[in-house]
């Protein structure tokens, strides 16, 4: 069982045997800190880029105002059990435009196994470097969900 208090979290990169379970479809909770210095934290898709998590947020929504505002992250993955789960730290240094929604259909297709369904929707690609891990349980044996 590895764990790691808050305070002694690893700086990156994430150890090899953690990799499948964070480039697997998993859930997760992204927190973000608000412009009046606030916590928020938010369920979301994700998906991990060599080293880095990829996340999409509506233009006009919370969390890319946050992220705008602060752009220090962090995403907790969670396992079949939420005893097993990564938990990353980092921050936003990219946001791009999602032309055509292509990065949130790549996060559908993950997730969901077809393109996002509300096309009327303008989105946001913000691309974290991540800084600091810690995990909980046993998630390098978890293997992909159920």
């Amino acid at each position: 069982m590895h764990g790691y208090a808050p305070a002694a979290m690893p700086k990156a990169p994430l150890p090899p045997e953690f990799l499948p379970f964070v480039r697997a479809p998993r859930p997760a909770v992204l927190a973000t800190v608000r412009p009046d210095g606030t916590p928020v934290t938010t369920a979301s898709w994700f998906d991990w880029e060599d080293g880095r998590l990829l996340l999409s947020m509506k233009t006009t929504g919370p969390r890319i105002r946050n992220v705008r505002a602060n752009p220090h992250v962090a995403l907790t993955i969670l396992g079949d059990s939420w005893y097993d789960h990564v938990s990353v730290s980092g921050t936003v240094v990219e946001l791009r435009a999602d032309e055509g929604l292509a990065d949130l259909d790549r996060l559908s297709w993950r997730y969901e196994g077809k393109p996002y369904a509300k096309r009327h929707l303008e989105c946001v690609t913000a691309l974290v470097e991540v800084e600091r891990w810690h995990c909980w349980g046993d998630p390098a044996a978890a293997g992909n969900p159920s």
